[in-house]
């Protein structure tokens, strides 16, 4: 399944002065149209301590008027509209990926592994990250594998195989998922109970503290302070 590409006039620009203002960030996936056009929405990863930061260049980029939106607040992830020069743009900021506070992507490793994308207005991901970033996504909070994306997960999963696997997702968990998915067995329950198992142990053996705090602050995030938690960041 191919989605339109969308080509706001002032997308290259924008993506130009926000490179020039607030320096390196990652465009996670997508990436492909740019910087001339997105398909479904830009998601950016930035590294938590540079949020505020980001957001005042955002907010005050040279030659462009700019609006930024939150929409949906989830400990690590900043569901935004983003509005540039009148025209809107789906904009996800992400920081963190956890499921329920669980964290299943090292942010330092994912920064490390990253390349300046061939315009070097942004940095891409390592395939490795970015391919266990979607399948764990999927299987943690789905329960499954994307329709639309199993023939290119297919594809990608050959490519980073033996750089796939972490503590919680095994060679033998890679190679299952790669055969279901070439099976069209798309809908794994088991599997993403076990990884759920997995991920448990693996952060309250790594970070006891850390992981119940972020445990708490999801649940905060998502059911009190909602919005305005991410939305003092923004000055």
């Amino acid at each position: 399944m191919t989605s339109k590409v969308i080509k706001p006039p002032k997308l290259e620009f924008f993506l130009h002065q926000l490179n020039k203002k607030f320096g390196k960030f990652l465009v996670l996936r997508g990436y492909e149209s740019l910087p001339t056009g997105y398909s479904n929405d830009i998601d950016v990863f930035v590294p938590k301590d540079d949020l505020t930061r980001f957001f005042y260049c955002l907010h005050n980029l040279d030659g462009l008027e700019t609006k930024l939106t939150i929409l949906i607040s989830r400990l690590g992830l900043i569901k935004c509209e983003l509005i540039v020069d009148g025209v809107i743009i789906p904009f996800d900021i992400l920081y963190g990926f956890y499921y329920f506070g669980l964290e299943y992507q090292d942010n330092d490793r994912l920064v490390r592994n990253s390349s300046p994308h061939h315009t070097g207005l942004f940095h891409t991901p390592d395939l490795s990250d970015e391919i266990r970033i979607s399948l764990l996504k999927e299987l943690l909070h789905n329960k499954r594998v994307r329709v639309d994306k199993a023939v290119y997960l297919s594809k990608m999963i050959e490519k980073c195989r033996s750089q796939l696997p972490t503590e919680y997702l095994s060679i033998e968990n890679v190679k299952f998922l790669q055969e279901s998915i070439a099976e069209n067995r798309l809908y794994l329950p088991k599997i993403s109970s076990s990884l759920k198992m997995k991920l448990i142990k693996y952060n309250l053996s790594k970070h006891f503290f850390t992981t119940v705090k972020n445990i708490m602050m999801f649940a905060a995030i998502k059911y009190i302070f909602k919005n305005y938690f991410h939305q003092r960041m923004i000055k």
